[in-house]
């Protein structure tokens, strides 16, 4: 069974506008589950978050709560080179779909997207959960996985990047004396 990260002709458009650039793959399935899809490049992550995008709009559509107050995307929690561009491409995304997006954090309808690495024996699989909450409630929620090429994991896992640098040691304790001279 064949995937497709949003609907066929935009699956065309993406298609003759990214060469090079293969979005579902085929990797062993079972016969009701379909197989996940490859990410091989950042292209593949902004179709990753367009399809997201897309779907927020479908459920915006059907539910006034979602169309009638502005959506803010909250910034990831864990930064990874993925994450980090999965949020800039979903704020892009929602933002051409025509949904309001907000900059401020106190905006009540929150954005949200998860994103869990899991290693396999053969690779790294992601684990990205998007969903909409007003603090009470989910309104929206979605959860799909992807294959990671094992060559490709540092950009999707934490622990894999560079440690962020020292911090500067605390400063040096110091005594303040009152000098007086005498002439």
């Amino acid at each position: 069974m064949s995937r497709h990260l949003f609907p066929l002709p935009v699956a065309l458009a993406v298609t003759l506008l990214l060469p090079g650039c293969v979005l579902p793959v085929p990797v062993a399935a079972s016969a009701d589950q379909p197989a996940p899809t490859l990410l091989r490049a950042p292209a593949d992550w902004g179709a990753l978050a367009h399809d997201a995008a897309y779907r927020v709009m479908q459920r915006a559509s059907q539910q006034k709560a979602l169309t009638a107050r502005p959506l803010v995307v909250v910034a990831p929690v864990v930064p990874t080179h993925f994450s980090r561009a999965l949020h800039q491409y979903l704020l892009s995304s929602l933002v051409e779909l025509g949904l309001t997006v907000s900059q401020r954090d106190d905006t009540p309808l929150k954005v949200t997207v998860d994103v869990h690495p899991v290693r396999l024996a053969v690779g790294m699989q992601l684990v990205v959960t998007a969903s909409i909450g007003d603090g009470q409630r989910y309104l929206f929620r979605m959860t799909d996985a992807y294959v990671v090429d094992p060559r490709d994991a540092a950009a999707y896992e934490a622990s894999l990047l560079p440690a962020p640098p020292a911090p500067p040691p605390p400063p040096t304790p110091t005594r303040q004396f009152n000098l007086t001279a005498t002439p």
